[in-house]
């Protein structure tokens, strides 16, 4: 099939190789030094935990053209996405895939449609793949050639777009989930990674050097953010996820996953690494959350209060590291 990828990092850098891998005809929309580097040197990337290297060579172009594609995939940072909406109306492609943090799904999905002049389906999802882009290559930590959840904002996606996707990648070992309320599931997702990212700061991105009660802090502080979307009627996906913050062998899973992201190698390209290279995009993620909570500005947060305190302020972030994407 015939495949546009919108952004190249991570996470795009990942669901290219998948697509290639699978046989699909790829072009890549990338500007800059990184355009330039793609052209020379194709798409590097160092799978961590499996410990091989990879190049593949997509067709590369600074803009969108006229051709036709089968599908497009829109992977860039959450407000990234914003500035290309009416491009992605524009292109000659019959479905359109979000990938990546998004807490205004509904509202892109409705900017699209009322832009374009021909229907578009339109799809959210998250790829779970985390590293770096560092020397002209990418370093992914991923199972398999990585997983893709996916699904529309509000409804589960229909038989022919599931079958549309899961035969873009057959052939790959790329693992696809679906969800009937992705809008849901990425806001549920923001509850649970923002807290890592106060604490990230807190710890100046070093999580070594975090403590067992700073670690209890953030799950205290992710069920504080759960309660709040709960609270909002925002239904929890995926279904029952709210349990493994309770006691229990599913939360006793979550806190050794913490501990392990903050010892390890892999936790760090997981967490700190995205971070360090990302402040812009976890500011405008906690900046949209807490446009949620305003909805509801005395529900008691006391636990995620306390962590986003706790670490330095946006300003002094942007200070210390920038913004390297």
């Amino acid at each position: 099939m015939k495949v546009l990828v919108y952004g190249a990092g991570v996470i795009g850098g990942q669901l290219v190789h998948a697509l290639i891998k699978a046989g699909n005809d790829v072009t890549v929309i990338a500007r800059g030094a990184w355009k330039e580097t793609l052209l020379r040197d194709g798409l590097r990337i160092r799978h961590h935990i499996q410990k091989k290297d990879t190049v593949d060579y997509p067709l590369v172009l600074e803009t969108p053209d006229n051709e036709h594609y089968d599908i497009v995939f829109a992977v860039m940072q959450y407000r990234q996405m914003e500035q290309i909406l009416d491009n992605l109306a524009a292109i000659n492609s019959p479905v359109v895939v979000f990938v990546g943090n998004n807490l205004s799904a509904s509202e892109m999905e409705q900017r699209i449609l009322d832009a374009t002049k021909a229907p578009k389906n339109i799809l959210f999802g998250f790829g779970s793949t985390a590293g770096t882009r560092e020397n002209g290559k990418l370093t992914t930590v991923h199972t398999g050639d990585g997983k893709l959840t996916l699904g529309r904002t509000h409804d589960d996606a229909s038989q022919s777009e599931k079958a549309l996707i899961t035969g873009l990648f057959k052939g790959s070992k790329l693992s696809i989930s679906w969800c009937d309320d992705m809008d849901a599931w990425l806001k549920y997702h923001a509850a649970y990674i923002l807290p890592i990212v106060y604490l990230c700061y807190k710890t100046g991105c070093d999580l070594k050097k975090s403590t067992r009660q700073d670690r209890k802090l953030l799950l205290d502080a992710v069920r504080d953010a759960y309660h709040m979307l709960m609270e909002l009627s925002v239904p929890v996906r995926p279904v029952g996820d709210e349990k493994s913050l309770e006691p229990g062998f599913a939360n006793w899973i979550v806190k050794l996953i913490i501990y392990g992201m903050a010892r390890t190698r892999i936790g760090a390209l997981c967490t700190t690494e995205h971070c360090r290279h990302a402040p812009g995009e976890m500011e405008d993620l906690d900046s949209a959350f807490h446009e949620l909570c305003f909805e509801k500005p005395n529900f008691p947060m006391p636990y995620f209060n306390q962590l986003y305190s706790e670490m330095p302020s946006w300003n002094q972030i942007r200070r210390i590291y920038g913004e390297k994407t």
